[in-house]
């Protein structure tokens, strides 16, 4: 009975370890998945192109999620002031996610902050 006990011990124990496992290599490109989206994102907002139309202060946090095409689909945005939604909402609509293999239909969030200076 002893004998029986310690093996159902070992073999939990080796399965919760296999099963770690392999649940830690799924995550890590998913992250990197989720980083390089993220970058993606703040670097086309945050571009210099448009510096006539750059909001001067205010906040802008947005939900989204990329479709099967590559797009940028708006969950929900909030905001601190509505130029810099329109602003933020404009640049996003604009970006083409096709060309990265990103998780499609993850949620994904982006804070924004404009300041005056």
């Amino acid at each position: 009975m002893k004998t029986i006990n310690v093996t159902r011990i070992i073999l939990i124990t080796l399965l919760v370890g296999i099963i770690s496992t392999f649940s830690t290599y799924a995550a890590s490109p998913a992250a990197v998945a989720a980083k390089n989206i993220r970058e993606k994102i703040v670097n086309v907002v945050y571009a210099d192109n448009d510096q006539e139309n750059f909001p001067t202060e205010g906040t802008v946090v947005v939900l989204f999620t990329v479709t099967d095409e590559g797009k940028i689909d708006i969950k929900k945005i909030e905001s601190t002031n509505t130029e810099a939604e329109n602003f933020v909402t404009k640049k996003i609509s604009s970006i083409s996610a096709k060309d990265n293999v990103y998780p499609y239909h993850q949620f994904y969030r982006v804070k924004f902050q404009f300041d005056q200076n």
